[in-house]
């Protein structure tokens, strides 16, 4: 029931496209990349039951920072990669809260979770 979380801007790094030969079809494969359709990336054409999570930017990242690094790219597959990991946390789980107040007892965090967790089984 393993699943494999690659995050790629290209889909075509040949680290990449070897590793994903090596996969078994029974391990889930997602890709995060900025491609938009799978017919794009080389990846999703080596595994077309691999699950597209598109990251796309909106601009080439030489136009915005006159290099061709992944500086926004990196910034949206943070975001999408943490929007990932919240839905499935609360599939896990049934109240991400608890979770929360369990893993991280002191500071803010774990305050406000605790006062959330009480104040729904006060409404219970």
């Amino acid at each position: 029931r393993d699943a494999v979380l690659v995050i790629t801007f290209s889909g075509r790094t040949p680290e990449l496209t070897t590793l994903v030969a090596h996969l078994a079809s029974s391990h889930a494969l997602v890709l995060l990349t900025a491609h938009t359709r799978a017919e794009a990336c080389e990846l999703l054409q080596q595994r077309p039951d691999a699950v597209l999570l598109p990251a796309p930017i909106p601009e080439p990242e030489a136009a915005t920072f006159g290099v061709p690094a992944p500086t926004t790219s990196i910034t949206v597959a943070l975001g999408v990669g943490h929007a990932l990991a919240l839905a499935v946390a609360d599939e896990l789980h049934h109240s991400v809260a608890s979770v929360f107040a369990r893993n991280h007892p002191g500071g803010a965090i774990g305050q406000t979770a605790r006062q959330q967790q009480q104040q729904q089984q006060e409404d219970l």
